[in-house]
């Protein structure tokens, strides 16, 4: 069971790396700054009261959400791969052609 889940966890992380690999995002500088970057800010606060560590929360929340269409198609892409792909994971044929539907299906319509 363990090395099912080791597994699982390589294959998530291989799914991140060529998502952000694929859009020319800074893996350092991006997604991480933001949301682990953030949330991880407040989550070292923790010994601060309840209403400081929800408006650190909210803060990130509202500074992470996507605002560009390239954003909003970065999220798509990398929801899309983790839904959609991990049971392709042990079939690199198949992964790839999962990525290329996950491309395909976060294009903007109608542009």
């Amino acid at each position: 069971m363990e090395r099912r889940r080791s597994g699982f966890v390589a294959i998530v992380v291989a799914v991140l790396v060529v998502v952000v690999a694929t859009n020319g995002v800074d893996a350092q500088g991006g997604v991480y700054s933001c949301w682990g970057g953030c949330y991880n800010e407040c989550f070292l606060r923790s010994s601060k009261t309840q209403p400081e560590r929800l408006s650190c929360y909210y803060q990130c929340l509202n500074s992470c959400v996507p605002r560009t269409q390239a954003d909003y198609l970065y999220y798509c892409q990398i929801g899309c791969s983790l839904e959609s792909c991990i049971p392709a994971s042990y079939d690199g044929a198949n992964l790839e052609r999962c990525f290329g539907r996950c491309t395909d299906a976060c294009k903007p319509q109608g542009g």
